[in-house]
């Protein structure tokens, strides 16, 4: 009987996550088959199958029309200043919040914490007068400032919680042995800490990859653009033509599927970040 209970109940899972899995998917198999379409065979019957895979002017239009490489290199370009920025202030802050005894440090904590239930579009205005008064708008530093000092309270938070696990008996090994701050950071905490870190990582870049407000709002030139605010304008520019917008959203939204697939085994293990000691 309580066999029978649990292959029942197994069932009943799968069922459920098979239909999760499968609500997920249907989108993004969706903007696939459509971007081998035209516009006519769209408008005919939006939910066939296309014809075959040969019909490829979708992308050939995103590339030539939108510059989808120079687009590219300035979103990469972006996140790669912004995570940089990110984890060297937030990997020594973190593990000052965890390891180190100063005045106030409970205070800068919590304040952390609150700091991060604030709506972001909050900032907005805000952001904006600062960045001009720094004469800043429509410069990559804008989005890269921004989208590194958002993230930051997340980042300290989550990597406080990890780093209060670090051994004591190992840090202190090597400060006797006459290693200063930064040789601690490099030696130690930081190849100890690379899962949360790596984890906490993806989580930035992908929020930054589907990030439309900040890029739009600040980067007014094309040649400044990201592809997501450019796959945006496609709606207003084309927006009839649903097959080269489902294109440019489906172009959009590879990347960062495909660093969850291949980097899953980092978040899997980062998800437990503080939880064992």
């Amino acid at each position: 009987m309580r066999k029978a209970t649990a292959i029942v109940t197994r069932t009943g899972v799968v069922i459920v996550l098979a239909i999760f899995a499968a609500a997920a998917l249907y989108p993004i198999l969706f903007m696939f088959l459509t971007s081998f379409k035209t516009s006519v065979q769209y408008t005919n019957d939006p939910l066939a199958l296309p014809p075959g895979f040969a019909y490829i002017q979708n992308f050939v239009a995103m590339f030539n029309s939108f510059n989808v490489p120079g687009l590219l290199l300035n979103t990469i370009t972006y996140i790669a200043l912004a995570a940089i920025i990110s984890l060297t202030v937030s990997i020594p802050a973190a593990y000052a919040l965890a390891k180190l005894r100063f005045p106030l440090r409970n205070l800068f904590f919590i304040t952390i914490i609150a700091s991060m239930v604030i709506p972001a579009i909050t900032y907005i205005i805000p952001d904006y007068v600062l960045m001009s008064n720094l004469d800043l708008v429509d410069t990559l530093w804008s989005v890269v400032l921004l989208w590194a000092t958002t993230s930051v309270p997340g980042s300290i938070f989550l990597l406080t919680s990890l780093m209060r696990g670090l051994p004591n008996d190992i840090l202190e090994a090597t400060r006797v042995d006459g290693a200063n701050y930064l040789q601690l950071m490099i030696r130690i905490v930081i190849p100890i800490s690379a899962p949360g870190i790596i984890t906490i990582t993806i989580f930035n870049v992908t929020s930054w990859w589907n990030d439309l407000l900040i890029p739009l709002v600040f980067l007014q030139s094309d040649v400044n653009k990201t592809l997501t605010v450019a796959v945006a304008t496609i709606v207003g520019r084309y927006n009839t033509d649903y097959p080269l917008l489902l294109t440019g959203l489906f172009m959009a939204s590879l990347p960062p599927i495909l660093i969850y697939i291949f980097l899953q085994r980092y978040i899997r293990r980062g998800l437990v970040i503080g939880a064992i000691k």
